[in-house]
């Protein structure tokens, strides 16, 4: 199993519509609005890493979304 977050920089005022149709796309698990340089963040669980492309490839067709970046998780601690 494969945990990343996929970090998105989208065109001003696009980011609600955007967000409506992240949430059908399977192995997404968090979306977060943040502050900065990009402006959704969202946390993907896959099984390997064709399975990661894909959802980032879903994630490009959304009109709005100018770029991602993918950061693959390789080892969360629990506090």
């Amino acid at each position: 199993m494969i945990n990343a977050y996929i970090i998105i920089a989208m065109e001003p005022g696009r980011s609600d519509r955007a967000i409506k149709e992240m949430r059908s796309i399977e192995r997404i698990e968090k979306i977060s609005v943040v502050a900065g340089e990009y402006d959704i963040v969202v946390r993907v669980h896959v099984e390997n890493l064709e399975d990661l492309l894909e959802v980032t490839d879903k994630i490009h067709e959304i009109a709005g979304v100018k770029k991602t970046t993918t950061q693959v998780i390789e080892k969360e601690l629990s506090l």
